[in-house]
């Protein structure tokens, strides 16, 4: 049995700590010889974006020793090194839009010192940002990996300085786009999507690959690699409860499955919920991802819109809906029903249940039985200041 660790979202650090990772290289495979040139990803928190941003870095690093035994060993690729630019948005300060450029020209600095690269120091921001590519094609052409691009924007949604964000993550954008000869690969990730149309705005060649069938399973866990990859823990989990393995796996499901990124797709489970839960013995079916994150803001929202969880979450939506809305505008007074269910969509409270006949509407509800009770615990506490659980 392999330690679980959700808490570490470093590819090369589980695989040489030989801690449990589940293979998703056939993907990341498939991302990076059929997905295009420039893709975008959207998924909620911690979800595996970040360690799949890091698989990537190990695989363009040309790591070949790292994925011993996994299925992109057994496939076509030439494991030839790149030069990258990785940058976690997430880790940089979001406190002032100064601030935010600063940590991001720091980074790029940083970036440019590890392969010997001495950027000018009196240049401006979007100049670093060209002379870093500009040099590091002079040794392959450049792979462009970014994670968690919109927290900046996340943190500062009702802060009246927000396009400045915007405007300084729009030109970072547009210098990969200019540099398009010089790149081999971009990879962007974020939990939401909803600011696509202006922050890149002048990337009209990005793919966005989040309700893509193709990739809808690339994060979280698969019933198939539930039941293979946590099979120690499942059959000590059915030794401590007492139950049977037919109850232990329906029980599973409810709880922590029901999560489907595409309509055609099938469903996966939270890849935190699942991991703490084997890593805390397999027994306490707690919610555990709601942990996790704050829910102020959404019930905030709700409050706001008079959000009626009886009725409004059976109302359809439009796949557009989900795809093309921008989060800043929550800060404006026409949030909609719609808008904020696009929102529990992106942030993983509500997931795609059913189709009409032609596929042109979407029927949401919540994935499974932990995010309903946290949604419904938290939004009845909002309106009267009590709780059911």
């Amino acid at each position: 049995m392999k330690q679980i660790d959700t808490s570490d979202s470093t590819f090369e650090s589980l695989i040489s700590n030989n801690k449990l990772y589940v293979d998703k290289t056939d993907f990341l495979f498939n991302l990076i010889t059929n997905g295009g040139k420039y893709c975008f990803l959207s998924r909620p928190r911690r979800f595996g974006k970040t360690l799949t941003v890091s698989t990537l870095s190990s695989i363009f690093k040309g790591r070949k020793e790292l994925f011993k035994g996994l299925k992109i060993e057994k496939l076509n690729y030439d494991w030839k090194s790149y030069p990258i630019v990785h940058i976690d948005f997430s880790t940089l300060s979001s406190e002032s839009a100064s601030d935010f450029e600063k940590d991001l020209v720091l980074k790029i600095n940083l970036i440019a010192s590890s392969y010997d690269i001495s950027l000018p120091k009196d240049c401006t921001a979007k100049a670093s940002y060209n002379l870093l590519f500009e040099e590091l094609s002079k040794i392959g052409k450049v792979v462009v990996l970014i994670d968690e691009y919109d927290s900046p924007l996340s943190s500062n949604i009702f802060n009246p300085n927000v396009d400045s964000f915007k405007c300084i993550i729009r030109n970072f954008f547009e210098v990969v786009k200019a540099s398009d000869s010089l790149i081999k690969f971009c990879f962007v990730t974020g939990v939401t999507k909803f600011s696509k149309l202006s922050i890149f705005s002048t990337m009209n060649n990005l793919t966005d690959i989040s309700m893509d069938d193709h990739f809808a399973l690339m994060l979280g866990y698969s019933q198939k690699e539930l039941e293979e990859q946590f099979a120690p823990y499942i059959n000590k989990g059915i030794k401590t409860t007492g139950l049977t393995r037919c109850e232990y796996l329906e029980k599973l499901k409810d709880k922590y499955d029901g999560y489907r990124f595409a309509q055609n797709a099938d469903s996966v489970y939270n890849p935190v919920s699942v991991g703490k839960f084997f890593a805390l013995g397999g027994k306490t079916f707690d919610n555990y991802w709601n942990y996790t994150g704050n829910m102020k803001l959404l019930m905030d929202l709700a409050k706001r819109i008079n959000f009626d969880i009886a009725t409004d979450i059976e109302k359809p939506m439009f796949k557009s809906q989900l795809e093309f809305f921008d989060i800043t505008t929550i800060s404006s007074h026409d949030l909609t029903v719609s808008k904020y269910k696009a929102l529990l969509f992106q942030t993983g409270y509500l997931t795609i249940k059913k189709t009409d006949r032609n596929e042109d509407e979407l029927y949401l509800d919540y994935p499974n039985e932990e995010v309903r009770e946290a949604f419904s615990s938290n939004i009845l506490e909002t309106y009267w200041g009590s709780t059911l659980y």
